[in-house]
C-alpha cells in the first residue's frame, strides 16, 4: 500500500506524445457510446429520440473532444509542470465535468431543444446521471492512457534517488549484490545486451564502458529520473548535449564526448519535449 502511495504521490513531467493521448480519447468515446448504446443505462430517464442510436455516438464524441482538447492544452501550457497520477486524476475529474456539462447542454439544445437551462436542472443532472456514471469512464481512460496506450512519464532528478549527498549512483547486481558506482556527473547512458547491461560514462574525462548483469527494467526502476530513448537504450537526461533528426531517424550526442545514441520512433516525441522542459545539474 506504501509503494502505491509514493507511486502516485511521486512527480514527473508530462509526455509530449499526443497520439497516445488522442488514442486514449478516441477508446473513450467509444466505450461511452458503447456503453450507451448497448447497456441503456439512462435511456428513459433522459429522453425517447427516434434516433437515440446517434445521440448516444454524439455522448461519445464530445468526450473524445473534451479529453483530447483538454490535453492538448495540458501538454501546450503546463509542460513544464511537475505532475503526479493523483493530478492528472483529478484533472480528469475536472475534465468529467466539463463532459457532463456539455452533453447537458447538447441534451437540453440540440436533442430535447426544449431549452430549459438552469444551475439547478444542471445540477441535478450532475448527481443523478454523472456521478454514478463518470467513475466506470474514468476508469477506462485512466487504464487506457497507463495500460493500452501507456504515456511516457519522466521523473525530474531529485535527491532520493541518489546514493548520498556526493551524487553517487550505486548500480546493483539483480541479485541484490554490490554492482558499479559512478558519479551522476560522470554516466552517459545504459545500454542492454540481452541479460546485461553495459554503463557508458567518463573517468578521468575519458570514455569507457563497464559491462555488468542487469536489466534496464531494474535500472529505471531504481532511477526514475533516466530517460528511456530506446528499448536498449537510457541516458542521463543532464548530459545530453543535443537531439538530432526527425522521427524517422533521430539521435541523442552528449556533452565532452563523441558519442551518440539511436532514439526510436516512439520514443522520439516525447524525450523531445522532456528534454525542452527539464533542467540540468
Amino acid at each position: 500500500m506504501d509503494n502505491f502511495k509514493q507511486n502516485y504521490k511521486r512527480s514527473f513531467y508530462l509526455s509530449g506524445d499526443r497520439k497516445k493521448y488522442w488514442y486514449s480519447a478516441f477508446f473513450l468515446g467509444f466505450f461511452v457510446s458503447l456503453i450507451l448504446i448497448g447497456l441503456k443505462p439512462f435511456e428513459k430517464s433522459i429522453i425517447d429520440h427516434p434516433y437515440i442510436t446517434l445521440v448516444h455516438i454524439g455522448v461519445g464524441l464530445i468526450c473524445t473532444a473534451v479529453y483530447i482538447l483538454g490535453y492538448e492544452i495540458l501538454l501546450r501550457w503546463f509542460k513544464t509542470i511537475k505532475f503526479n497520477y493523483l493530478k492528472l486524476i483529478l484533472f480528469d475529474v475536472f475534465l468529467a465535468l466539463v463532459s457532463v456539462t456539455l452533453i447537458f447542454l447538447y441534451d437540453r439544445y440540440v436533442v430535447v431543444k426544449d431549452g430549459h437551462v438552469t444551475f439547478g436542472f444542471l445540477l441535478e443532472y450532475i448527481l443523478v446521471l454523472g456521478l454514478p456514471f463518470y467513475p466506470v469512464i474514468l476508469s477506462i481512460f485512466h487504464f487506457l492512457k497507463t495500460v493500452v496506450f501507456p504515456i511516457q512519464v519522466y521523473a525530474p532528478i531529485s535527491k532520493e534517488y541518489l546514493a548520498d549527498a556526493e551524487n553517487i549512483l550505486s548500480i546493483k547486481e539483480d541479485n541484490g549484490a554490490a554492482g558499479f558506482s559512478t558519479n551522476l556527473e560522470q554516466l552517459l547512458y545504459i545500454q542492454s545486451q540481452d541479460n546485461y547491461i553495459e554503463i557508458h560514462y567518463l573517468k578521468d574525462g575519458d570514455y569507457t564502458k563497464h559491462l555488468m548483469r542487469g536489466t534496464l527494467k531494474r535500472i529505471l526502476n531504481d532511477f526514475a529520473f533516466l530517460l528511456k530513448v530506446h528499448r536498449s537504450f537510457v541516458v542521463n537526461p543532464h548530459k545530453v548535449e543535443c537531439l538530432v533528426g526527425n522521427s524517422n531517424k533521430a539521435a541523442i550526442s552528449f556533452k565532452g564526448v563523441a558519442v551518440s545514441v539511436p532514439v526510436s520512433k516512439s520514443y522520439y516525441s516525447s524525450v523531445k519535449n522532456y528534454l525542452s522542459t527539464s533542467t540540468k545539474i
